[in-house]
């Protein structure tokens, strides 16, 4: 399956044989990773540049988190007394921000800074824009029911995270910055003010997923009491008072967006939806799918070696090469 990636390269992780690997865009492989099992995989800075995150909870027979750097064919392990630090972006070694059981911690040029909570830390995600200038990380402070959501600007001089809510329904699932909007995954789907926390939309259906971009925001949704292999997959556009559009997905893969144009996984096939409801399934055959935000698509059908294509999108039609 693919892990992670953008225009430079891509991870993927043989779940088979538990091995991460990173390739550049070309399809050249530059490492490979199988000492630990993985809590979490990201870009750091661009792919195949890489941070995992190895938690204790994962690992059964370590005592520490592990947290694994990759750059080109080097490899770098620091080890932490946490038992649960997951790295959610990292620019690299030095600056880079994560949560554990108890705190968000982030390092800038090498100096560690943390945010604690009083009653711990039960469940955190975190999420970065399209445009790469903003990661929002959410958590579930101890038991409560509702999460928090912090914003921090990665273009800035000085990382520093700024409360956009505390009232959260579910944890962040995607978000853009230049509509200054997120979505919220868990039993309803609901967008928030970026600046102001305040309530913009909700959407009265379980969300599992979504992918955001300047243009609109894909919503994949799986239907309870039902296979758990079908979803409905929406298109939320900008205007907040024009309809869904709305189709079915016969799979439970990754979606993706490109600008006003959802992609998805169906019937063993990538497709697309426009923003005027046009459908297209391609010819590409693939069980995993990662798109990026300049328009590439990696996929990995029954041959099991990574493709890669483009794609173009207008209000009508969108089109995968």
């Amino acid at each position: 399956m693919l892990a992670d990636g953008d225009s430079s390269g891509y991870i993927t992780y043989d779940t088979e044989h538990e091995v991460l690997a990173g390739y550049t865009k070309d399809g050249s492989e530059k490492w490979r990773e199988s000492r630990y099992f993985p809590t979490d995989v990201h870009c750091a800075g661009s792919c195949p540049n890489a941070v995992i995150s190895a938690t204790v909870d994962m690992n059964e027979r370590e005592t520490r988190t592990h947290t694994v750097w990759k750059t080109g064919a080097a490899s770098t392990v620091r080890t932490s007394p946490s038992r649960s630090l997951v790295v959610h972006w990292a620019k690299d070694r030095d600056t880079w921000v994560a949560t554990d059981e108890s705190s968000i911690t982030w390092s800038q040029s090498g100096r560690l800074h943390s945010k604690k909570f009083a009653a711990g830390v039960g469940d955190a995600m975190g999420r970065v824009s399209d445009d790469g200038s903003t990661l929002v990380v959410s958590v579930q402070p101890g038991s409560a029911k509702t999460w928090s959501a912090y914003r921090f600007r990665l273009t800035g001089a000085r990382l520093s995270p700024v409360l956009v809510s505390d009232a959260l329904p579910g944890s962040i699932g995607c978000l853009s910055r230049q509509r200054e909007s997120m979505w919220t995954l868990g039993d309803k789907a609901v967008e928030f003010d970026l600046a102001t926390g305040r309530k913009l939309r909700e959407i009265p259906q379980f969300l599992s997923d979504c992918a955001s971009s300047r243009n609109t925001t894909v919503l994949g949704a799986f239907s309870a009491g039902t296979d758990e292999a079908r979803q409905t997959i929406a298109l939320a556009p900008t205007d907040r008072s024009a309809p869904l559009r709305r189709t079915t997905a016969n799979s439970d893969g990754e979606i993706g967006v490109f600008r006003d144009c959802g992609v998805f996984l169906s019937d063993g096939r990538v497709t697309t939806l426009s923003a005027a409801g046009d459908r297209q399934p391609t010819q590409i055959s693939a069980h995993s799918v990662l798109t990026t935000p300049d328009g590439l698509i990696y996929s990995i059908g029954p041959s099991g070696k990574p493709e890669r294509h483009g794609i173009t999108a207008n209000e009508r039609h969108c089109r995968v090469t």
